[in-house]
């Protein structure tokens, strides 16, 4: 498959991926608060935010310059999933700290697999 094609489903993918985790963060916030020991409004903010990355995402897709569009998401998602496995050694239990930990998996591997998507 050729890199542009590729990039523009992984960004299509992505925002997907996005939009279903803010929307479960949206619709979870009080179990989500409770389990990471935060004030609610951190996973409802959380979720708006995702939401709102996922339509980027998905507008970003169909951009003339998808190379520039795929390394900025690429880039933007290693900070996230570092930022995320960081948190994760600080969260208050272990099924705080394996979720964080599988979702900071999740977006490393997107990243991953954009900068392969601009290798191609």
């Amino acid at each position: 498959m050729p890199g542009e094609l590729l990039g523009r489903r992984l960004l299509r993918l992505d925002a997907a991926y996005c939009a279903g985790a803010g929307l479960i963060a949206l619709a979870a916030f009080a179990p989500l608060a409770r389990l990471l020991d935060t004030p609610r409004a951190v996973p409802l903010a959380a979720g708006a935010a995702t939401v709102v990355w996922a339509a980027v995402l998905l507008r970003s897709a169909d951009r003339a310059d998808w190379r520039i569009t795929v390394a900025a998401v690429a880039a933007a998602n290693t900070l996230a999933a570092a930022s995320i496995a960081t948190l994760s050694a600080f969260a208050p239990g272990t099924a705080a700290r394996l979720l964080l930990a599988a979702v900071a998996v999740e977006v490393a591997v997107f990243a991953a697999s954009q900068v392969y998507a601009l290798r191609r």
